[in-house]
């Protein structure tokens, strides 16, 4: 019945929506797509979820004075926010050209054009949901790439700026229900966990980002482990998938380095200002985000690759051939440094944990 309802939605909406535009009538309330946006798919999408009515706000939008480009339904958890313009939600995005709808988890951009202006909004907004992208992993199922979404106007360009996660859905292949209902089940999850550690209020909070760091490695005091295998740090209590990286470790890995990047020495970079030293990067070899398979340290220095920065970015977003060449290459080098640490994982596992993110890009 959800998948029937999405594809009813999206079919006849553009019609209905030309029919406005060139009538003299403009009201739309007693349309069959107004309809279904705005009472039948936020309520079979509430009872089919069991997400309680009491704590979720479910809010379908065909747009306000005019049929809007990019419909949406939104579903607001109370605690967080009362609008799309406030806080950060769960949103279903219908593409302006009708091929394709989104599941996003997103930031209301109308807080931060408001609170900074549209520039310097822009700019924190963008920070955040990069900062946001590296904190909360959700590289098995959701994409943290840029929203393929046709931006015209300013609002729809606001969705483009705060989706931090989605998933596309194409009209071709339309998904059954359960999927819909499992992919919505798992993005409340990731919904929730954010709640927990950031708080309801994200327009005053900066979120710290991989750039942020990197710096902190280039000034922190280097630190050297006791041999042997070292427990992994507690769990934190309000994030308890994140796992934190000491800045400490990764400046003595830049240290044993020479601050030179380890795929060739002869990599130039340019100074740091803030230790006047070449500027290379950390690279954790065995990703943090795997820290939960494990139960000793993954924040060791033989898991951690000092790179110049377009090496580092090869790591992630080089073709998968090169990535494959770069795998073997340091698996074979640091294979029995790990498993001093006690840290096992075969070739074949840690190519997986490179190339899974693959399969949920666009």
């Amino acid at each position: 019945m959800l998948t029937e309802l999405f594809s009813e939605f999206i079919d006849i909406y553009p019609g209905e929506k030309n029919s406005v535009k060139e009538s003299t009538d403009k009201s739309y309330a007693h349309l069959r797509s107004t309809k279904i946006l705005t009472e039948e798919l936020p309520l079979l999408l509430q009872q089919q979820s069991g997400l309680s009515s009491d704590q979720y706000s479910f809010r379908g939008s065909v747009g306000k004075g005019y049929m809007t480009e990019v419909p949406n339904l939104c579903i607001l958890d109370t605690d967080i926010t009362n609008s799309p313009e406030k806080g950060y939600y769960l949103v279903y995005l219908f593409d302006p050209r009708m091929t394709k709808f989104y599941l996003c988890l997103s930031l209301g951009w109308t807080q931060f054009e408001k609170t900074y202006g549209a520039r310097m909004g822009r700019k924190i907004i963008l920070k955040n949901q990069y900062g946001l992208r590296n904190q909360f992993d959700t590289s098995t199922s959701f994409s943290a790439t840029e929203l393929g979404l046709l931006a015209e106007r300013t609002r729809t360009k606001g969705y483009i700026y705060g989706t931090v996660f989605h998933k596309v859905y194409f009209i071709d292949e339309m998904p059954d229900d359960q999927m819909l209902l499992d992919d919505l089940q798992k993005m409340v999850a990731l919904y929730q966990m954010m709640k927990l550690e950031i708080g309801a209020d994200i327009v005053h909070k900066t979120v710290p980002t991989e750039n942020d760091f990197q710096q902190e490695i280039q000034t922190a005091t280097p630190v050297q482990l006791p041999d042997g295998p070292i427990p992994r740090p507690p769990l934190q209590p309000r994030a308890p998938s994140k796992w934190k990286r000491d800045a400490g470790i990764s400046s003595d890995a830049l240290v044993r380095a020479q601050y030179k990047c380890e795929i060739n020495p002869s990599h130039e970079t340019f100074t740091s200002q803030k230790n006047k030293h070449p500027f290379v990067e950390a690279h954790h070899f065995l990703p943090m985000a795997n820290q939960d398979n494990f139960i000793n340290s993954l924040d060791v220095v033989e898991n951690i690759i000092a790179l110049c920065p377009t090496c580092h970015r090869a790591f992630h977003h080089g073709e998968n051939d090169y990535k494959k060449e770069l795998i073997h290459r340091f698996y074979e080098e640091r294979i029995l440094g790990l498993q001093r640490r006690g840290i096992n994982i075969s070739e074949e596992a840690l190519l997986n944990i490179y190339l899974k993110q693959d399969d949920i890009m666009e």
